[in-house]
């Protein structure tokens, strides 16, 4: 600590930058979206963060048992829409042999 770091950082899309960043403040601003920047120290940051971390985890564990039942369902449908046009296959052949 107490060390200027040089760091590159996102200025648009396709461009970085270079910084140098003052660590001896033990402040860190934060962009928490929608034009809102709060200044936290670094636990209150971490602390934040790994809040933030640990829900995203939560919600991607959710999204990917969605995901895998969805799945589930699109071959349950495919399959049965594969039984009925056998069905109607066998019954189509079965009248012409009438």
């Amino acid at each position: 600590e107490g060390e200027a770091v040089v760091t590159r950082y996102n200025l648009a899309d396709t461009l970085y930058t270079k910084a140098e960043l003052d660590c001896s403040s033990g402040i860190v601003n934060l962009w928490l979206g929608a034009n809102v920047m709060l200044e936290y120290t670094y636990d209150e940051a971490i602390e934040l963060l790994s809040s933030k971390e640990e829900i995203a985890k939560r919600e991607l564990d959710e999204v990917t048992q969605d995901l895998a039942f969805t799945r589930n369902q699109i071959i349950t449908a495919e399959v049965n829409i594969s039984r009925i046009y056998n069905w109607d296959v066998r019954n189509k052949r079965s009248e012409k042999a009438s």
